[in-house]
Parts: structure tokens; C-alpha cells; sequence
């Protein structure tokens, strides 16, 4: 039997509260136009976020009485491959955290994609090494919440110069096993149009769950499916998560 992502969700958009481009009244308006049944406005935070209890608020005024389902969410970066994350102390009432790689998670911190790549270039580090660097960070990140998505996973590798098909089964296992230890999810993402088929497809084998995000930040974009929707036609038994 085949079973399919579920389209009326959308886990992944922003709003004017950090980078979007409509308030968190308009994306929701949109969501609603577009046939959804649960919609989560994650927008961006870092340590030094000090909005985080007026954005709840706003996100709780603004899905009051509404027959569509609304999750208050952040994304954060992962900083290292102790798993920690961008996110400042207090996340009282966010209920969703995405987790992403926007930066290269190394022992010793966040460094950017064009750092690892000149490293790669001149010999001073190893592919496999940089990318379970990255598997480690991730792997012990997905604990940092009790309502885990990881982000546009892999989104990463081609501004570091390396390549998807550079990831080993056995990094894969390693990723599945903390997913299904922790409950995260993984997000097949619009924007980014990650992760492959073929990771969708071993991470499924071995237990993942995933969901559809747009990462979207206009309303336009919302629940506007395109890669996500061929990941649904065409992954063979992905396992449909309901919340």
C-alpha cells in the first residue's frame, strides 16, 4: 500500500515578524483560501530574540475562531554537534521548533557553507568528516523540543561544495534512529525542494515520519505544492503524519 503526504498542512512559513513578507493575520487568510487544515507560522529567532512571548500572544489573538488548525512554531540553526540551537531561553508557548541547517554545524560552532567548501578545496578537511559532523548535530538537535521538524534537511551540501549522494546509508541510520527516538518529523521542503527522492526513500524505510512544508514567506506560496507534491506521487510508502 502507498500512502501519501498530507497536503492541507503546511509546518513551514514566516511571516513580517521576522523575514515574511505578510503579517501572521494574512498568512493564515491564505492558508485558509488554500484548502488547509492546519497551518504553522515558524519564523526565524536567534538566542537574542526578546519578541518571542509578543509573537505568541499575536499568533493566539490571531487563530482565535478559526476552523483551521494553527501551531505557534520558530526555526532556528543548529549551532554544533552538541546539538545545540539558535534559541533563546524562554520558548514558552512555541510549539513547534524547525531546526536548520543554514550554516555548517562543526564541533566548535556554526561556520559558513563557503568556509567548509575552501576547507574541502585545500585538503584541510574530509567530506565524510564535515558531513558527520553534520548528521551528529542534527541527530542530538531533534531532542531540543518535544515537537521537532527538521528543516530543509541537506539544503546545506551544495553551497559547501558536497553533494547529497556523499551521505552514507549508515548516516542515514543514525538520523532515522534519533527521529524515531525523539518523535521528530522530517519536512519535504518547497522552497528548497529537499530532501532527494532517494533520502526520502531510505529515511522512510527506516521509519521516519514526514510532512509537507512551503517554507513559505508570502502568502502566495502557501500550500502551493510542486517537488512536495511529486515526493507524494511518486515515494514509494512515505509515512503520512497526522498531528
Amino acid at each position: 500500500m502507498t500512502t501519501r503526504l498530507d497536503l492541507r498542512q503546511d509546518f513551514h512559513t514566516h511571516s513580517t515578524t521576522s523575514d515574511g513578507a505578510a503579517s501572521i493575520a494574512d498568512m493564515l487568510d491564505a492558508a485558509e483560501r488554500a484548502g488547509l487544515r492546519q497551518i504553522s507560522i515558524t519564523d526565524h529567532v536567534r538566542a537574542s530574540t526578546d519578541w518571542v512571548a509578543d509573537y505568541v500572544r499575536e499568533v493566539d489573538t490571531q487563530r482565535s475562531g478559526r476552523e483551521i488548525t494553527v501551531v505557534c512554531g520558530v526555526e532556528a540553526k543548529i549551532l554544533d554537534t552538541r546539538g545545540s540551537v539558535d534559541v533563546p531561553a524562554d520558548l514558552r508557548g512555541v510549539e513547534q521548533l524547525v531546526i536548520a541547517d543554514h550554516q555548517f554545524p562543526t564541533r566548535k560552532g556554526p561556520v559558513t557553507p563557503s568556509e567548509i567548501a575552501r576547507s574541502l578545496g585545500a585538503g584541510r578537511l574530509r567530506a565524510s568528516d564535515a558531513l558527520e559532523d553534520l548528521i551528529l548535530a542534527t541527530s542530538r538537535a531533534v531532542f531540543r523540543h518535544e515537537r521537532v521538524v527538521v528543516g530543509h534537511l541537506f539544503s546545506v551540501l551544495p553551497k559547501a561544495g558536497l553533494d547529497v549522494e556523499q551521505v552514507s546509508h549508515e548516516m542515514l541510520e543514525s538520523l532515522a534512529s534519533a527521529c524515531r527516538a525523539s518523535g521528530a518529523v522530517i519536512e519535504v521542503n518547497e522552497k528548497w525542494r529537499t530532501p532527494s527522492v532517494a533520502v526520502i526513500r531510505t529515511l522512510s524505510s527506516l521509519g521516519v515520519e514526514f510532512v509537507a512544508s512551503s517554507d513559505a514567506h508570502h502568502p502566495s506560496a502557501i500550500g502551493s505544492w510542486d517537488h512536495v507534491a511529486q515526493v507524494a506521487d511518486t515515494v514509494d510508502e512515505p509515512v503520512l503524519h497526522t498531528s
